[in-house]
């Protein structure tokens, strides 16, 4: 899909060749996984019961457990208020400390002594390996001594540390980075509500010109209104879209139009006034809704859109990409898009296939030629899929947002 919107359709004969592999792949697939034996799994012999590890994440949290911190992990803490006294009367016992802080060298030690794991806080990092909450657009935006913002800092410090091929120091700090912000992620969603979210995908390439760039944000506002929590991947084009399309549901609907006409003067990416267009949008209409962008610093080419008011950015696309689909629990919604998009809508179908008894991920497609001519995924998918109903194809922002609606319903 070119930036300008026009769509390059293969001729017919290529068309039936992409319809029919894609269909022989999905029918192998299904014969593969039917023939799979689990069995392997009944020779392990039991695993010695210990119980959960419970996760501490405030000073708050600690007090409330008081002296009973066997079976914890307490996380990006400052503990300096808790003297020797306390540590000497808490039980340890399967007990963690991850980048916390105390009072003293010797309490640390006297920790260790009685059997306490410490994991030290790593300095000189531009991100914090145990965060314990998801980042604003206004703290990844903003600027540093250097003239870089914070999201550009981290994305430069990956590129010079190996980027995918990081030491085995970096490699570690980002591991218990992206579990941290899978903490934040829910501990959000726990208070925003996780059985209203409605995943919005698509092209990151998409000029804010671009007529389903305004259809997808239609969606969005829609959905938003209806209840529904939109998420994106946190980047531009698309994603842009929806989150642009939530952040102005609290509108009329003539403020998607005057946003448009501003963000039209910087269209793509390469514009050297694409952000500044997007907080000026921001500051014309400064109370805009809540919505949620799930991003990744694996695509530096993909800068943090200005519309999401609540991110969780990753080191490992392969995480995010999980997360985009499973949070989406209120259903999925597939404006056009390239080969990324196609990843998640066979994430989303593998999902569906192994899923619990009552899980059904709702599909929609907002696009009939690019779904259904260009890249034929929705006639395959309606092909082989136990569950139709939960599948729908269309091009209207409303048709889309209704079929959600209704379907997401318990």
């Amino acid at each position: 899909m070119r930036n300008s919107g026009q769509i390059d359709f293969p001729p017919p004969s290529r068309r039936r060749f992409l319809k029919d592999a894609a269909a022989v792949g999905i029918a192998s697939t299904v014969a593969l996984l039917s023939r799979v034996s689990i069995t392997e799994a009944a020779v392990c012999p039991p695993a010695a019961p210990q119980g959960p590890i419970a996760e501490l994440n405030t000073l708050e949290q600690v007090r409330r457990a008081g002296r009973a911190l066997g079976g914890t992990a307490i996380k990006g803490v400052d503990l300096s208020a808790l003297d020797a006294d306390y540590w000497r009367a808490a039980e340890i016992d399967r007990t963690y400390f991850l980048g916390c802080r105390f009072a003293s060298t010797e309490i640390e030690a006297m920790l260790q002594q009685r059997g306490a794991v410490i994991f030290p806080r790593f300095e000189n990092l531009p991100y914090d390996p145990y965060r314990t909450s998801l980042y604003t657009r206004e703290e990844l935006s903003r600027e540093l001594a250097s003239g870089v913002t914070i999201d550009e800092a981290i994305y430069c410090d990956y590129l010079a540390k190996g980027a995918q091929s990081a030491g085995i120091i970096e490699a570690l700090t980002r591991r218990i980075y992206d579990d941290s912000m899978d903490d934040a992620l829910q501990s959000y969603l726990k208070k925003a509500g996780g059985d209203k979210v409605v995943g919005i995908m698509g092209a990151r390439e998409t000029s804010r010109a671009d007529p389903w760039y305004r259809r997808t944000a239609e969606t969005a506002r829609l959905l938003a209104r209806a209840g529904k929590l939109v998420m994106s991947g946190g980047g531009g084009g698309m994603m842009e879209a929806a989150n642009l399309g939530a952040y102005l549901s609290s509108y009329d609907d003539s403020a998607l139009d005057q946003a448009l006409e501003i963000l039209g003067k910087a269209p793509g990416r390469e514009a050297t006034e694409w952000r500044s267009r997007a907080l000026e949008v921001g500051s014309r209409f400064p109370r805009g809704a809540d919505s949620l962008g799930v991003s990744t610093w694996f695509y530096g080419r993909e800068p943090t859109n200005q519309f999401a008011g609540h991110i969780a950015k990753y080191f490992d696309n392969g995480t995010r990409e999980w997360n985009l689909i499973h949070i989406s629990t209120a259903g999925i919604v597939f404006a056009p898009g390239s080969a990324g998009t196609r990843e998640e809508i066979f994430i989303g179908a593998e999902q569906s296939h192994h899923a619990a008894p009552g899980f059904r991920n709702v599909m929609v497609f907002l696009g009939k030629q690019q779904y259904e001519v260009y890249a034929p995924i929705f006639s395959v998918l309606r092909e082989f899929a136990n569950a139709k109903d939960v599948l729908f194809i269309t091009d209207s922002p409303a048709q889309a947002a209704e079929f959600i609606v209704k379907r997401a319903a318990p």
